[in-house]
């Protein structure tokens, strides 16, 4: 039995049938307008008669009102019949039917409308009322097909859960023919179980499937390749073989890629010692050229190609001596920048060797 709510409005036997499976706690304005739409499509065709069958563990309270409401405005009544459980809001629409058949294996409950709200004292108030007029309107219903007295079922009533066999629901009034058994999948045995069911439900009718193993090995077998009837140890023979090549492969690749990442890398520093060295690029400028050729090698070497070298013209850093004075660099002759500004003199050294060499050959001019 599916989770969500599954409604199937369609004719048969010129009669418009109903399926109503799963928790009707999924009903929406959606699935309204749905069921509204498709009944008024059967009545429009000339049906006129509704059979309804449910199989559910319950839901909304209010959701269980609206469908007998449109169900009886579109028809004027309907019959059922049941399944393996017929719970809670289900139980409603069931004794709304004019008649209702249900599975001798299935089970049947019944509990007031129940409810939760959200908000301030009136809300509080208002969301009460409503929930004490639709137990009325529940109550009702239940007490209208009563075999038993009414004494009798208002102790159960007011008690909780009330779970009957189908049988049992015969007995009360609630059921008006217990049809054959039927076959129960482990789904719905276990979402019977766990609708708090106190009833057990015999191992005969629960449909037998294939071992979950063995539906399982078949289904990986196919997936990876391998003839369906292969055995669980040719599987896992395969399975371990093809993990094996996996994490070589991911080795073999992973020692690639930082081959390739090294060999970037180096090539990137190549390009830009080769760019600074040739004065086409500056020291402080080399982490942005670094991020353009992390981005795109081949665009951003062609780019720096293309960039021209500057030199700065000698007379630019290099003075001429005045008054016996020697020539200077940022004011400072050769001995001055020796004693006072090595590191500057080394930097002179390094970017600009020309200017250099002039600053030494003036400097070794004047002490011969």
């Amino acid at each position: 039995m599916s989770k969500k709510l599954l409604i199937s409005v369609y004719a048969k036997d010129e009669v418009g049938r109903v399926d109503i499976i799963g928790s009707i706690s999924e009903w929406n304005k959606n699935n309204a307008m749905d069921m509204r739409t498709k009944c008024q499509d059967l009545k429009d065709s000339g049906i006129t008669k509704c059979h309804v069958y449910i199989m559910s563990v319950g839901g909304d309270c209010f959701q269980a009102n609206e469908i007998v409401n449109i169900l009886v405005e579109m028809f004027g009544s309907y019959t059922g019949d049941g399944g393996a459980i017929v719970a809670s809001a289900g139980s409603y629409i069931a004794v709304n039917a004019t008649s209702f058949e249900q599975a001798k294996n299935g089970q049947f409950m019944i509990h007031k409308p129940m409810g939760g709200v959200y908000g301030n004292e009136t809300e509080i108030e208002n969301y009460l009322a409503l929930v004490k007029n639709m137990t009325t309107t529940y109550y009702d219903s239940y007490k209208s097909v009563l075999k038993k007295p009414e004494k009798e079922f208002k102790a159960k009533w007011e008690a909780g859960d009330f779970w009957m066999t189908a049988d049992q629901a015969e007995e009360w009034g609630f059921v008006s023919k217990v049809k054959d058994p039927i076959k129960i999948d482990k789904e719905t045995a276990t979402a019977i179980k766990d609708s708090g069911s106190p009833i057990a439900i015999a191992m005969e009718h629960i449909t037998q499937t294939p071992k979950e193993n063995d539906m399982d090995l078949k289904a990986t077998a196919i997936a990876i390749g391998m003839d369906a009837n292969s055995t669980e140890e040719q599987v896992n023979a395969r399975l371990q073989a093809n993990a094996q090549k996996a994490a070589d492969y991911d080795s073999l690749k992973a020692k690639q890629e930082q081959k390739e990442k090294e060999e970037k890398a180096s090539k990137i520093k190549a390009e830009l010692d080769a760019a600074e060295k040739g004065k086409r690029i500056t020291a402080d400028a080399r982490p942005q050229w670094q991020a353009q050729f992390d981005k795109d090698f081949e665009g951003t070497k062609a780019l720096l190609d293309g960039v021209q070298g500057v030199e700065k013209p000698l007379s630019a850093d290099i003075k001429a001596g005045a008054d016996g004075k020697g020539a200077t660099y940022e004011g400072k002759t050769f001995e001055e920048l020796q004693d006072e500004a090595p590191e500057t003199l080394e930097a002179l050294q390094d970017n600009n060797p020309e200017a250099y060499d002039k600053l030494f050959a003036d400097w070794m001019k004047r002490n011969k």
